[in-house]
């Protein structure tokens, strides 16, 4: 009997050469015929419509502020100002899921999913190094 070598033990993430265990969830390595990663684009649309209108807003504003001769279109100018700055944060933070894609004889299976993709690939070449180990 072969001694169990380990490829990688980070957080809840175990990969041997016997088993890969993800989350709890356990998976003979015997079993995993193939490993891949996958990526879920973000969903930005929400975002990005706040910007659109932000910036048509900041426009508009931008045309009332010069166009007026009282102090009170500023207002409206500033506000549109910031939701276009909110917007433009809220789009950046929004990152893609990468996800970890375990394939056996009885089909592909969703392995584990992050927002880190460095996780998704060090999970993934421990995986793959785990099946050539075994043979």
């Amino acid at each position: 009997m072969t001694e169990e070598r380990t490829f990688l033990h980070e957080g809840n993430i175990y990969v041997s050469n016997t088993r890969v265990v993800i989350n709890g969830t356990t998976y003979a390595t015997a079993n995993v015929t193939s490993v891949r990663s996958a990526t879920t684009p973000a969903k930005r649309g929400c975002a990005t419509l706040m910007i659109v209108l932000s910036a048509l807003g900041t426009i508009g504003g931008l045309g009332m502020l010069f166009t007026s001769k009282t102090d009170g279109p500023a207002a409206p100018f500033v506000t549109w100002v910031i939701l276009l700055a909110i917007g433009i944060i809220w789009y950046a933070s929004i990152k893609p899921m990468y996800h970890v894609m375990l394939a056996s004889a009885g089909g592909e299976r969703h392995g584990m999913s992050s927002r880190d993709p460095a996780l998704v690939s060090r999970t993934t070449a421990a995986i793959a190094e785990a099946i050539i180990y075994r043979g």
